[in-house]
């Protein structure tokens, strides 16, 4: 392995227009089946995705260094561990309930209230 998982640049580029297509394709389909989903709404998740994502790489990178310190001798190092597990856990779940308001911001709005409390 030359350059890490792939032998050539052409193994790479194939691998980025897959990866590409497949993601241009899950957000044709989100488009279609979720038409609340506006461009912006879409934009706005996709960067608290990858922030999130972030982060939660941050916390595991953040659990190998507690092991780390805790296999040579540190003491505290397995509380810290926990509290990266639990901010892990905290980010996952955060994650979810805001891209579950963003989904559903404007869903209710278009409507009257009438044909709302109705059930229509």
């Amino acid at each position: 392995m030359k350059n890490g998982i792939w032998k050539d640049p052409m193994e790479k580029g194939a691998t980025a227009l897959l990866i590409f297509l497949s993601w241009s394709t899950a957000q044709a389909q989100a488009m279609v089946s979720v038409p609340e989903l506006s461009p912006v709404k879409l934009l706005i998740l996709f960067v608290l995705d990858v922030y999130g994502a972030w982060k939660l790489l941050g916390c595991i990178k953040n659990v190998f260094d507690h092991l780390a310190d805790s296999s040579k001798g540190d003491t505290t190092a397995k509380e810290r561990v926990w509290n990266s597990v639990l901010s892990f856990i905290g980010i996952l779940m955060v994650g979810v309930i805001v891209n579950v308001l963003i989904l559903k911001a404007g869903e209710y709005g278009a409507k009257p209230v009438s044909e709302f409390l109705s059930g229509n």
